[in-house]
């Protein structure tokens, strides 16, 4: 079984890596497939490109044989939605997929793109998120995996934030990525 772990990575943190790697051993997967989206409907101006986020992904999951990153997003020219995605996918893994996502997406989903049908078609692995409450029937939907992982008070926002501001950020990013965004001057 494989895990797919979706989102913009701007820049891919130690939160990123300690999620997947919970999800690993709470749902017994094989492994974990990062994949950086190519042009987000939703992100707002400050996104790297998705080459460079693609670069900084594969130095952050580098270390871990089990996580691999895709660049099936990156290389596609329209806008990323999740349901072209799970199903792109869905065809190469036959099925053997469990899409990775926090509380808080979860109660979004309705607002997505086919929102719907994610939910009802595909398996979902749902971390918690502090001050985020479950949506309604949460617990009686089998296709919603429950992850218990720590919550890691870490955002890529806060990571881009600290940059421009000249505070700390080191020990919040994965020691390759950080080595890059500073040899790159990145997020100044």
């Amino acid at each position: 079984m494989t895990g797919l772990f979706g989102g913009t990575f701007n820049p891919p943190h130690i939160g990123h890596m300690i999620l997947a790697e919970q999800s690993l051993g709470a749902l017994s997967l094989d492994k974990i497939i990062f994949i950086p989206s190519g042009n987000p409907p939703h992100k707002s101006r400050d996104v790297l490109s998705a080459e460079t986020r693609y670069k900084l992904t594969v130095l952050a999951a580098c270390l871990n044989p089990r996580f691999e990153v895709s660049d099936y997003e990156i290389k596609k020219d329209s806008v990323s939605y999740t349901i072209d995605m799970l199903k792109h996918f869905e065809k190469i893994l036959r099925g053997e997929m469990i899409f990775l996502l926090g509380m808080d997406a979860l109660n979004d989903l309705k607002d997505w793109k086919d929102g719907g049908s994610i939910l009802n078609n595909f398996t979902l692995g749902v971390w918690r998120r502090s001050g985020t409450m479950p949506p309604e029937g949460f617990g009686e939907n089998p296709r919603i995996k429950r992850i218990d992982a720590p919550e890691i008070p870490v955002s890529s926002s806060m990571i881009r934030k600290n940059i421009r501001e000249g505070r700390p950020y080191r020990y919040l990013l994965p020691e390759k990525v950080y080595e890059y965004i500073n040899a790159m001057e990145l997020y100044l």
